[in-house]
């Protein structure tokens, strides 16, 4: 993965946590918007877990071509 493509992914995941973050903090439990702004949430999670993972892929493929 190219860094400039992680960065970029990992702002985006950050963004939408902390925008939903506090978007939830105003809205109220059981209302569309609620539903709507816990899943934007939950992507936010999963697009940071998987930019962290693929991160951590690539080193450890890199470490282990220059190693050999």
């Amino acid at each position: 993965m190219p860094p400039e493509l992680g960065r970029m992914a990992l702002g985006w995941a950050a963004f939408l946590v902390l925008a939903a973050g506090v978007l939830l903090l105003t809205l109220t439990p059981g209302t569309p918007e609620f539903v709507v702004t816990l899943f934007t949430l939950f992507l936010g999670l999963l697009l940071g877990l998987i930019v962290v993972a693929a991160v951590v892929w690539t080193r450890r493929r890199t470490k282990r071509e220059d190693g050999q």
